[in-house]
């Protein structure tokens, strides 16, 4: 199981799937596609009052990643999971009895805003944010992650293929096993 997470515009998405084309059977799930699923009463996520819908859907995210696990795949699970969602993220993907990996993608601000800001619609159905604020807002919350800076992974001058390669190694070396 690896948890891969960071700011928006980290390259999460981009990456997990090639992670995932590492293993000779793997899922990669994409946890903001569980946000498409909200068809009344959506919150933004970044706002506060977001609190409930973001952790109904965090334990949705564990479960399928749990599933999956259990169905016999390896397992990238992506979003935006901050070691503030931790706790609840490995209660629920315990019950895979999965090894987990936590890698955070953590590029400069500069470069995150860059990415978010020019980028198309990744998930049908979400619009991409694009808003500087909450874009801000998020990365600072990645900043300061105590015992977890050494799973923190400065992908800003590297390309995808050189990120799965890092998260890769990472993975099989078990530098970042939670």
């Amino acid at each position: 199981m690896v948890v891969l997470t960071g700011p928006p515009g980290s390259g999460k998405s981009t990456t997990g799937p090639l992670v995932a084309e590492r293993f000779a059977r793997a899922a990669c799930l994409e946890a903001d596609w569980l946000f498409t699923t909200i068809a009344g009463g959506f919150v933004e996520p970044w706002l506060p009052a977001a609190d409930d819908q973001n952790h109904t859907l965090l334990r949705a995210a564990a479960a399928a990643a749990g599933a999956l696990s259990r169905g016999g795949y390896a397992v990238v699970l992506e979003g935006v999971f901050g070691p503030w969602n931790l706790p609840l993220l490995i209660d629920g993907l315990e019950r895979s009895a999965a090894e987990v990996h936590y890698v955070v993608l953590r590029p400069s601000v500069e470069v995150v805003l860059e990415r978010a800001t020019s980028r198309l619609e990744k998930t049908p159905g979400i619009a991409p944010l694009r808003e500087v604020g909450p874009l801000r807002q998020l990365w600072e919350q990645f900043q300061d992650l105590g015992a977890l800076e050494s799973h923190v992974i400065d992908n800003g001058a590297l390309d995808a293929d050189e990120t799965a390669g890092l998260v890769w190694r990472c993975v099989t070396e078990g530098t970042h096993r939670l």
